[in-house]
């Protein structure tokens, strides 16, 4: 079971360095990609985390708030 999930692994990681032609570049420059990729990676969650995300909750308890005050709103009124 275990060698059935390395060779899986080794595999997609054989097709990604050929996707992305990484296996003509030295160790070190691989690694360097893939540092840097890691880091876009992270910077990009970051953001999407703490910006987005407060973004969608305000837009979210505004159009409760709005809901709301158009049911108060009716209530006077009827």
């Amino acid at each position: 079971m275990l060698q059935k999930a390395y060779n899986f692994i080794t595999y997609w990681y054989f097709r990604y360095l050929l996707i992305t032609e990484l296996y003509m570049v030295e160790k070190w420059e691989r690694h360097m990609f893939h540092i840097v990729l890691v880091i876009i990676f992270s910077l990009i969650s970051l953001f999407n985390w703490t910006v987005t995300l407060s973004l969608v909750g305000y837009a979210v308890d505004n159009v409760k708030l709005n809901n709301f005050s158009l049911q108060m709103l009716g209530a006077v009124y009827s």
